[in-house]
């Protein structure tokens, strides 16, 4: 099938009536067998499956990872879907229906922690939130559905910073500087990367005063059945009245929350 869509993009025999962008083509099929064999294809492999020459391969391929779309194996050089490709894969299959059954669970968190609960995702440039549930308390962190925070906003970026790889974290690291947002932010890459290592072990991130001075933040991944990251939830409030054994707590409730979110997804 991959190779069909390649030739028709070769030979322009589609219908769109006759306008044929080769290269889109070849870049789809790529692609396509990546997704099918993740992890055991290279240059010399998809240009063997393909029919292409290797030099067109490796072209594609570098725009592909340079975008995302595909991440490769630093030892092996293989293929697999990258993080930009899954995520909207993931927009187009969520959207409105994951702010729709995310938020009852996140109006229970709000009402029973005193705590602003914030859903959000991820691009390259910065972080976005499509849904909220305030706190009800008088006093309260708050920020309206459709804002952007920094790529690097503590306790959120952490989370989806340790959904990737290590390889990927570094690269990301090396690509940005990490900002230095409060005294208590972290703008060292290894321990950057040992805490990531450690979100990625307790299943959620933590944030003291690292993005705002007085605020503290912790957040959870929201996966699909497959492991991949579809969004975050994360908790935020004052950092008088939000102590390390109350965001444990909310993380301990957090959890099984984005769980049921997911079992609920899978089920739609």
């Amino acid at each position: 099938m991959s190779e069909k869509i390649a030739k028709e993009g070769k030979t322009g025999n589609n219908s769109n009536g006759g306008y044929s962008a080769p290269i889109v083509y070849k870049a789809f099929a790529m692609l396509q067998e990546v997704a099918q064999n993740p992890g055991s294809l290279g240059i010399s492999d998809l240009s063997r499956l393909l029919n292409m020459n290797k030099s067109t391969v490796f072209g594609v391929t570098q725009a592909l990872l340079d975008l995302g779309a595909l991440r490769q194996d630093g030892t092996n050089k293989k293929f697999k879907l990258g993080p930009a490709l899954i995520q909207l894969g993931n927009q187009s299959l969520a959207g409105i229906s994951l702010r729709s059954l995310a938020r009852p669970f996140m109006v229970k968190l709000a009402e029973e922690f005193k705590e602003t609960v914030f859903l959000g995702r991820i691009d390259e440039y910065g972080i976005t939130i499509i849904e909220k549930a305030e706190s009800p308390a008088d006093l309260k962190v708050s920020a309206p559905v459709g804002a952007r925070i920094p790529f690097f906003a503590a306790a959120v970026a952490k989370t989806f910073l340790a959904s990737l790889d290590e390889p990927q974290q570094r690269q990301i690291l090396q690509e940005r500087t990490l900002p230095k947002f409060t005294d208590k932010s972290i703008t060292d890459e290894e321990e950057y990367v040992a805490e990531l290592k450690r979100v990625r072990e307790a299943g959620f991130a933590t944030d003291f005063e690292e993005y705002i001075h007085g605020v503290h933040a912790v957040s959870v991944p929201l996966l699909d059945a497959r492991g991949w990251l579809i969004a975050a939830i994360w908790v935020v409030g004052f950092s008088t009245a939000f102590p390390e054994e109350k965001m444990l707590k909310v993380a301990a409730a957090a959890k099984v929350a984005v769980e049921e979110i997911r079992s609920m997804m899978e089920g739609s």
